[in-house]
């Protein structure tokens, strides 16, 4: 199937003609609030990306996982100086959540999904925006962050 634009497109065959109304962009939806958000952090994270230059760091363009709890479903990972830290728990919030990094110093919250404005909670009050490393040993790390985490939430911090 040729996406190349949106009025430009073809099907291979008949069975996937019924699918290409589904391709187009429903930009209807922003009117809701749910959506207008989520579409807010998008252009937030695609402009972090754009100034920091984030999907080019690291090696060779890969991120270093190297947090990921199957029970907590907890996720975290670097990328250069960014640090992103995932809850995908669908209940379970942490107040102080441990995660490994590999440089001592203040870590600040560059993009938190739980602000309002991206229809999070807002449980994270502005003051927790900077975090201090200590000297913890944790995911093969020599130090550690203690974030709070709420569920279903997302962090983007750098050193």
């Amino acid at each position: 199937m040729n996406l190349g634009t949106p009025r430009g497109l073809s099907s291979p065959c008949q069975a996937t003609d019924s699918l290409i109304p589904l391709l187009n962009r429903h930009w209807d939806l922003l009117k809701d609030g749910v959506h207008s958000k989520l579409f807010a952090f998008d252009k937030d994270m695609m402009k972090l990306d754009s100034d920091e230059k984030i999907l080019l760091r690291g090696s060779k363009g890969l991120p270093n996982i190297h947090h990921v709890n199957d029970t907590t479903m907890v996720i975290s990972y670097l990328r250069g100086p960014f640090l992103f830290v995932f809850n995908f728990h669908p209940t379970n919030s942490h107040e102080q959540y441990s995660v490994g990094v590999e440089e001592a110093g203040e870590y600040q919250v560059m993009l938190n999904t739980d602000e309002k404005i991206y229809g999070g909670q807002g449980l994270i009050d502005q003051a927790q925006y900077v975090q201090r490393s200590i000297s913890k040993r944790i995911d093969g790390a020599r130090f550690c962050l203690e974030v709070p985490l709420p569920s279903r939430s997302a962090q983007v911090s750098v050193i």
